[in-house]
């Protein structure tokens, strides 16, 4: 069995208020065939999707307060026992404000997972949530 691909990456900065990365994966394999991959229900490699993308971009809306969002599209793919996934497409947004208070660092976000609600499985017969709401608060010391 042989599993090979290529990932690139890039990260942008424009400036002092705009930042973003993007990435893009590909994946294939190959196998010799035995016989003994009759009697399997999946074959694990063939599960993976050949195509993956990721975006993301931040804005600095104000000191220390960023505006992002996140964007994933994920190929179609074979799934266990002969069943295939359909490809999908999810968009994350969020709000992340840091500050500073009696010399320790505070951070506070909302969020928004899969904002518009895409429809989407990432193993069989799971559905993910059509949006997750969030909110996070954090201190570093």
């Amino acid at each position: 069995m042989k599993l090979y691909g290529a990932e690139l990456e890039a990260a942008f900065r424009l400036g002092e208020r705009f930042r973003a990365n993007a990435a893009y994966v590909h994946q294939n394999f190959s196998v010799d065939e035995t016989g003994f991959e009759e009697d399997w229900t999946y074959y694990l490699p063939a599960l993976l999707p050949k195509n993956k993308i990721k975006l993301l971009a931040r804005y600095k809306v104000w000191k220390e307060g960023w505006l992002q969002a996140s964007s994933r599209f994920v190929d179609e793919r074979k799934a266990q026992k002969g069943k295939e996934l359909d490809a999908y497409a999810t968009l994350d947004l969020g709000f992340e404000q840091k500050f500073i208070f009696d010399k320790t660092q505070y951070s506070a976000g909302i969020f928004v997972n899969n904002a518009t609600g895409t429809v989407y499985q990432e193993q069989a017969g799971y559905e993910m949530p059509r949006q997750v709401w969030g909110m996070q608060l954090g201190a570093q010391f």
